[in-house]
């Protein structure tokens, strides 16, 4: 096993495609990394309009969906966070139709400079799919001497891919959180009172719960907590609180 020293990270960034994606897969993480002083950015592709029961609602929703956002924001300590206003199921014809969302990731990866990026790993949504590959091409791209009018180059950081409600099927980097950062996760979630599940908290408060018990239990001992990533590297990665 190897012990993956990260306390000279200062920046991260960690995109997700709808307003609630960073809360149920590394929000445990995140709150790890600003109650350390951390700068955290998030980019949010989806404005949560289509979470709306009718089209003539799609405005209200928005607001509510910003509002939890800027909540969520407070819990975690997000430094910053850009919300890119696509809708729902469109993230896919956004990334590959155009350049606009391509290019939208570079100027940010430059003007936000982050030493690690987490986003989404491969699943069932297309959405998700989407973000997991662009996010590989734009890292690249930002980092080449091209389209200087989106900013200085930088330098390729490490990606670290997350699960949402489909667990990874491989993760290879376990990242400890401690109590203080699964109750900021539960409380974020908590906040996401426009969804439209009935059981949506509860079925997402005990799968968190859950899943931070198991990574922690199994890799750093009893009563422990952790969140699983997959990472690039042959063997499993422990990070220490």
């Amino acid at each position: 096993m190897n012990i993956f020293n990260f306390s000279e990270v200062e920046r991260i960034l960690v995109l997700g495609a709808h307003p609630d994606d960073e809360i149920i897969g590394p929000g445990g993480t995140i709150h790890r990394f600003s109650r350390k002083g951390k700068k955290v950015y998030v980019i949010t592709c989806t404005c949560g309009g289509t979470a709306a029961d009718r089209p003539e609602k799609m405005k209200s929703m928005v607001e509510k969906r910003r509002r939890e956002m800027e909540s969520t924001n407070r819990i975690f300590g997000i430094t910053k966070r850009m919300i890119l206003n696509y809708q729902s199921q469109e993230v896919y014809r956004a990334a590959y139709g155009t350049d606009q969302l391509h290019h939208q990731l570079i100027k940010l990866i430059r003007e936000y400079k982050p030493e690690l990026i987490f986003t989404h790993s491969r699943d069932n949504h297309r959405d998700h799919n989407a973000v997991y590959a662009i996010t590989r091409e734009s890292v690249f791209q930002a980092s080449e001497s091209i389209l200087g009018y989106l900013g200085k180059p930088w330098p390729i950081a490490p990606i670290f891919y997350y699960g949402v409600e489909q667990e990874l099927t491989e993760p290879n980097l376990i990242i400890q959180i401690n109590k203080e950062d699964l109750e900021a996760k539960i409380k974020a979630l908590e906040t996401q009172l426009s969804q439209t599940r009935e059981d949506y908290l509860k079925h997402f408060k005990q799968m968190v719960t859950a899943r931070s018990q198991l990574w922690g239990a199994k890799f750093f001992g009893a009563d422990k907590l952790a969140e699983p990533f997959y990472v690039n590297y042959r063997s499993p990665i422990l990070i220490e609180e």
